[in-house]
């Protein structure tokens, strides 16, 4: 509240005050300012409530059996795990590849139907 004085004329224009700033926030979080208050958020990526927001995973163990801990976050580990062809599954956190029924190969390079030469082999005798 300003008071007049004999010498002032005018009151003094306080700026505004940023409640962001020191951010009351913590780390990997992100402040807003909403009117005079502070709205915490995490940052994309992390889990948690600021201001105790973290990524999602540090090691493997910290995810689902079928997911693994890749850049900090729980995600599927085959995409470019297996050769072509092959099917994928997610084990332990691991990538666990093989070729679908009908054809050969090392699931990890590729998958292939089998050679003629051992197609013929296999086939009985009349």
């Amino acid at each position: 509240m300003c008071v007049l004085h004999v010498w002032c004329t005018e009151c003094p224009v306080m700026p505004p005050v940023d409640p962001c700033v020191p951010t009351p926030c913590g780390p990997n979080s992100q402040c807003q300012a909403l009117g005079d208050q502070a709205a915490c958020s995490c940052l994309p990526k992390y889990v948690g409530t600021p201001p105790n927001c973290r990524p999602e995973c540090s090691i493997s163990a910290e995810c689902p059996n079928n997911l693994a801990c890749l850049n900090e976050q729980c995600k599927n580990p085959c995409p470019g795990s297996c050769g072509p062809q092959a099917l994928c599954s997610a084990v332990n956190h691991k990538p666990v590849c093989s070729c679908p029924a009908g054809l050969t190969g090392d699931p990890f390079s590729t998958c292939s139907p089998p050679s003629k030469s051992a197609v013929a082999s296999v086939e009985p005798t009349l």
